[in-house]
């Protein structure tokens, strides 16, 4: 199969990229419904001078260069948190049953809503030697303040998000849950690890509060949790 080495010199027409460009690609992914044969759509491009996000556009052509179509400004906010939450690293601590485990959580994927990672849970020699690494997946969405609670974005009906001051208070909510261990050493005192708990965390303040919980079994029943365990994380600098 033929390899090719594409290098890309992005100069761009529009005043904000009317220079060579110092462009950070570190959290930038494919776009597939915008891309399509010959054409390649980038969205988290974010140039070094700016704090926004943007599309782009290339398109191949046949000597295997690459020009640019269009620039689009990623401004949903949304979006921007979602460019902001991608490859980090958070750091804190999970207490369940007398236990308080070190934990890390990087947040991998976090696009269109969705959210994907590795967590990994650790616990003094001390006191059990407990040790679990496993990748997560879930989701991330918008809360709105109406009343005293905060509703999900997709629970609110479209009118009345529509009605919503642009001043109302928001928050966002990160559910995730194990899918697979890769590493794990339970307990010396005999407790394993659950395959089925549920991190619900709120966003606020780059810190990451919530519960670690087992959901109910079947969907349209309460949708609480049991077997609670409470879980603080802080965005790491690493």
């Amino acid at each position: 199969m033929k390899q090719l080495l594409l290098v890309i010199s992005l100069i761009f027409v529009s005043p904000l990229f009317a220079q060579p460009a110092d462009i950070d690609f570190s959290k930038a992914y494919i776009v597939p419904e915008q891309s399509s044969v010959d054409k390649v759509t980038i969205g988290g491009i974010k140039p070094l001078w700016s704090d926004l996000f943007y599309s782009v556009d290339f398109t191949l052509a046949p000597d295997y260069t690459m020009s640019v179509l269009g620039v689009l400004n990623q401004s949903s906010i949304q979006e921007q948190l979602e460019q902001r939450l991608r490859n980090t690293t958070w750091k804190g601590s999970y207490a369940v049953n007398n236990d308080n485990l070190i934990t890390t959580l990087k947040l991998v994927v976090v696009q269109d809503g969705y959210v994907g990672g590795e967590i990994i849970h650790t616990e003094p020699e001390s006191e059990g030697g407990g040790y679990l690494h496993t990748r997560v997946t879930g989701d991330i969405i918008t809360q709105y303040q109406i009343g005293d609670a905060f509703i999900d974005e997709d629970r609110i009906a479209s009118e009345v998000l529509a009605g919503l001051s642009p001043t109302t208070e928001t928050r966002q909510l990160v559910r995730i849950k194990r899918v697979r261990a890769i590493e794990f050493i339970n307990d010396s005192d005999g407790s394993v690890w659950n395959t089925n708990r549920e991190y619900r965390m709120t966003l606020e303040d780059n810190i990451l509060t919530g519960v670690v919980g087992l959901p109910n079994r079947n969907y349209g029943s309460d949708d609480g949790t049991s077997g609670n365990g409470s879980i603080t994380l802080i965005l790491s600098n690493e």
